[in-house]
């Protein structure tokens, strides 16, 4: 059965594709109603991190948002963290991760999309939870074994929907890295 949420994200002809640009949007509405400027430069380097990694593909730009001794850490979902290269990835292996989700199309405005239903900042950390969209071929889920759910087929693309919760520290006006918690239930759902 659906949930509120998903019902609002789904139609009769089945569920919204991801929209990168909504997170983005979102952010720049933070943005414009803090006062506070060390906040509106962390979201705004928020906001050049996401369009660099997620728009534009420039790893370059994506990597100088990041301190040079980065981590990232997954907790959660073990296909997630086996996804990411392991609970922990420094900063080679995350700009790897990076440049592989690039090239495979897990990074582009319509694959990925980050709904946020509470939103934190302070003068250290920006986190939020909501509920992160991916957009996944019906080919690369039947190859991987997944059971394609509503009657769907290895033609059709779907979107998985899974809760999450992320945390980025920064230090000296970059991002330490990004703390992921993940949900590996989710829902999975024939694209509209």
């Amino acid at each position: 059965m659906a949930t509120v949420e998903q019902r609002e994200e789904s139609t009769s002809t089945g569920a919204r594709l991801p929209d990168m640009a909504r997170f983005i949007d979102f952010l720049e509405a933070r943005k414009a109603e803090t006062e506070n400027p060390k906040h509106a430069a962390m979201i705004d380097l928020l906001i050049e991190h996401s369009v660099a990694e997620v728009r534009d593909h420039d790893i370059d730009r994506t990597m100088a948002t990041l301190v040079d001794d980065c981590v990232y850490h997954c907790y959660g979902d073990p296909v997630a963290i086996a996804q990411q290269g392991g609970r922990v990835a420094d900063r080679d292996t995350q700009r790897a991760n990076y440049l592989q989700n690039m090239a495979n199309g897990m990074l582009a405005m319509d694959s990925l999309e980050v709904e946020v239903e509470h939103f934190f900042i302070s003068d250290d950390a920006i986190a939020w939870d909501g509920y992160t969209r991916l957009r996944l071929p019906g080919t690369a889920l039947a190859q991987a074994g997944v059971p394609l759910p509503d009657g769907g087929t290895a033609d059709d693309v779907f979107v998985h929907r899974s809760r999450a919760a992320v945390v980025i520290p920064f230090r000296d006006g970059l991002m330490v890295g990004e703390d992921f918690y993940l949900d590996g239930q989710g829902t999975l759902e024939r694209a509209a």
